[in-house]
């Protein structure tokens, strides 16, 4: 009996601390800039629940509209950079920033979408002091795509258009995802119910966090992307995020497929059919001008 209960604890302990981990997952170096890749780059700094944000202002002289660009777990700006360099090609302002707890930017840990939809805000205000005389679209990829249905959910007037790559629709269904994806089947079964436990110390219940929900308040123009192959946000959680969009049958959603991408793989396989798709859909939707 008593050896049972020693496992058990042992166990619970086990998952209290993988939690802990998950939730403040080891910093990623700033690996490219636009700068790199031929746009002009000017570094930024905004603030967010009182904590300063890192970021990167890529400059047009005269802008079609600002992509704020928002990244995925354990990532930082720099994912986002092929990215912003290829939209200001387009004629796009673009505003890429790490979020809290990741990059360069203050922070503790991170809040898988959840906490991250402040800062997401925060850029939107930031952008709009930059630049009041033109539309902002955010671009979220994975976590950094739910943050961004988040924020546009609580304030509608933070942006214009919302382009979300590789979302998760629950959080709770995407952690299972996240373990199959880092350790298989096994990994799944076995570290599956930390999510039970990462709440307090989260800081909000995970099992409450859905960009379904979030979606179907947005009445702005929505794009999904999503890969088919995908194996950590599988397709289902599209498909899902699809539904809850068009629930009151609205026609500014769109949902595109990569048959063979996996997570966050089409805008590095596929980068101009990518870029295209996003361009196309925010001038369809009357976002943005046809390019001259």
């Amino acid at each position: 009996m008593l050896s049972a209960v020693a496992i058990a604890l042992l166990y619970i302990g086990i998952l209290v601390l993988v939690a802990l981990a998950a939730l403040k997952p080891a910093r990623s170096p700033i690996y490219l800039s636009p700068e790199a890749l031929g746009a002009k780059t000017e570094d930024v700094e905004f603030e967010s629940d009182g904590r300063v944000l890192k970021g990167w202002w890529v400059l047009h002289d005269s802008p079609r509209a600002v992509a704020i660009l928002m990244h995925g777990y354990v990532m930082n700006r720099s994912e986002n950079s092929a990215l912003a360099a290829a939209l200001n090609r387009k004629g796009f302002a673009c505003l890429l920033f790490d979020s809290r707890g990741s990059g360069k930017s203050d922070g503790s840990r991170v809040g898988m979408g959840w906490l991250e939809r402040t800062d997401v805000v925060a850029a939107c205000r930031f952008a709009q002091e930059r630049l009041s005389d033109v539309p902002r679209v955010l671009i979220g990829a994975s976590m950094g795509a739910a943050a961004a249905a988040f924020a546009l959910a609580e304030t509608p007037d933070c942006a214009d258009a919302l382009v979300l790559d590789s979302s998760y629709h629950s959080l709770a269904r995407a952690t299972l995802g996240w373990w199959r994806f880092v350790g298989g089947s096994a990994a799944c079964v076995g570290l599956g119910p930390v999510v039970l436990v990462a709440g307090p110390f989260a800081g909000f219940n995970p099992f409450k966090v859905n960009v379904g929900r979030a979606l179907a308040s947005i009445k702005k123009p929505v794009l999904i992307l999503h890969g088919r192959k995908d194996n950590l946000a599988a397709p289902f959680h599209a498909e899902r995020n699809y539904r809850s969009a068009t629930m009151d049958g609205s026609k500014n959603v769109r949902i595109i497929w990569f048959d063979e991408a996996g997570h966050v793989e089409a805008r590095w396989t596929r980068p101009e059919e990518y870029v295209s798709q996003i361009e196309q859909f925010l001038v369809d939707m009357d976002v943005v001008k046809p390019a001259p």
